[in-house]
């Protein structure tokens, strides 16, 4: 009798714990694209800080520049204006507008400084980008 109504509560747990995904879409959990690109860009960033700090080499931070540049002139196609101050309601429709061209002007500037090679050069440049770039969208405006 014990086994048989534990067998039942396990089938019982079983098939509630196999509803947890009903009516899910499948990509549920999954980062979204705008999320995998903050997280690339991110990664960029971050590499470009290693070399200023002595820890990274010129030709990693160089691709990292790069790739920088490339992610941020999909801002506008990742971040509709129209969309994104609807998704994003700290983002005026204003910001919406105006961060893909900061992000834009200044991962073009600090990929022409890592192009130097000059670490205090880069490391100013790293610092505008995550100020003026970056935080176009991820500071407020009282920074």
């Amino acid at each position: 009798m014990k086994v048989r109504r534990e067998l039942a509560i396990c089938a019982g747990l079983l098939l509630v714990g196999s509803c947890g995904n009903i009516g899910a879409p499948p990509h549920a959990g999954q980062p979204t694209v705008q999320a995998q690109s903050m997280a690339a860009m991110l990664v960029d960033i971050d590499q470009v800080r290693e070399f200023v700090y002595g820890g990274g080499s010129q030709d990693a931070a160089r691709n990292a520049a790069d790739d920088l540049v490339s992610w941020s002139a999909r801002m506008v196609e990742l971040f509709p204006p129209g969309q994104a101050s609807t998704d994003y309601v700290d983002m005026s429709p204003q910001r919406v507008r105006d961060a893909p061209a900061a992000m834009s002007r200044t991962a073009e500037s600090l990929r022409a400084a890592v192009r130097t090679g000059n670490r205090a050069i880069i490391g100013d440049q790293l610092a505008r980008a995550e100020k003026d770039g970056c935080g176009a969208c991820h500071l407020s405006n009282t920074r």
